[in-house]
């Protein structure tokens, strides 16, 4: 939902919540009551958590694990700007296929000649020519954003559950760059 549909929302919400209020003072009945309670729910909908603390992490660097069979292989870093909707799917016990198709990512790149996220020193100068990359235990992937932003990821470890774990499961540090920058170092 954007900032003009949240506004929106938050301002009918409150006049739901006012016009029953004063209904139900005029008119105590069943049917102001209802009117105050969808006013409620609108406004306790544009407030909730919008990124699941299971799926999700908002600070600008970290570690992460989690099962890529849920939540579509989607795992959120970041937020507002700095927001990268990652994609994840299967591709064997120590490699994973990462895609740009959410709608925060513009590009994707994998590195695999770098040891360390801060080795990287100018993230645009990679190859972000495809839609999806199949990346290594090992390897760092680098994400551009829509808004011009970059982050790092290195593939710390994978799980497969078709072959010999008992999970699908990816873990990895990421450093998120603000303000456009390309250099990690």
């Amino acid at each position: 939902m954007t900032k003009t549909q949240r506004t929106s929302v938050n301002i009918l919400s409150m006049i739901a919540v006012v016009v029953g209020g004063i209904w139900l003072f005029k008119a105590p009945d069943f049917e102001p009551v209802i009117v105050v309670l969808f006013g409620a729910a609108g406004l306790l909908s544009t407030w909730w958590p919008r990124i699941s603390k299971k799926y999700g992490q908002k600070r600008l660097k970290g570690a992460i694990t989690f099962n890529y069979s849920n939540n579509n292989g989607r795992y959120c870093i970041g937020k507002n700007g700095h927001l990268f909707e990652t994609a994840w799917s299967k591709a064997s016990d120590t490699s994973i296929h990462i895609y740009n198709d959410p709608p925060s990512i513009d590009s994707l790149a994998v590195v695999k000649n770098k040891e360390n996220i801060s080795d990287i020193d100018d993230a645009s100068a990679f190859d972000f020519s495809s839609r999806v990359r199949t990346a290594e235990e090992g390897d760092i992937v680098v994400l551009k954003n829509k808004y011009g932003n970059y982050a790092a990821l290195k593939v710390i470890g994978i799980k497969d559950s078709s072959r010999s774990d008992d999970i699908d499961e990816v873990r990895f540090k990421y450093v998120i760059n603000p303000g456009g920058k390309s250099d990690f170092r």
